[in-house]
């Protein structure tokens, strides 16, 4: 396992994604499928090239061992809310980050077309804001 994980950090895999697929200073905890050993050590990189690896991975967390809690890595079989935790960083798996990006990418429903023509047409209705002309209220002006 030690000599996959060292192959894996040797190759670069580095997390990517939408804003927020990876957070400094923040984990997650859930449904753990797996802690694997030795990457405590290592990095929260290598922690993402295993849960890339694992086809139930949805999240995973990382961190490094402190005095008071030990370090590592937890493999997640759900995304649950990330929390603040100084030094540890949290992703999402690769194929959760897909189904974000294929959200963003697809067109509006026919409920989301007409929310946004109301908002539209709201938006026409409304007056524009008024502007003073320049130098107007200043004293000597």
């Amino acid at each position: 396992m030690n000599s996959l994980i060292l192959s894996l950090i040797l190759l670069g895999a580095s997390p990517a994604g939408p804003l927020g697929a990876v957070m400094a200073d923040y984990e997650r905890r859930g449904p753990l499928i797996d802690r694997p050993d030795g990457l405590a050590e290592l990095s929260a990189r290598a922690c993402a090239a295993v849960c890339a690896l694992n086809e139930g991975c949805a999240a995973w967390s990382w961190r490094p061992a402190f005095p008071d809690r030990p370090g590592g890595c937890a493999i997640l079989g759900a995304v649950t809310p990330a929390r603040f935790s100084p030094g540890s960083v949290t992703g999402l798996s690769p194929s959760i980050i897909a189904r974000i990006d294929a959200a963003a990418e697809r067109a509006p429903n026919a409920r989301e077309r007409a929310a946004l023509e109301a908002l539209e047409a709201s938006d026409r209705a409304r007056p524009a804001p008024q502007r003073r002309p320049s130098g107007a209220g200043l004293a000597g002006g």
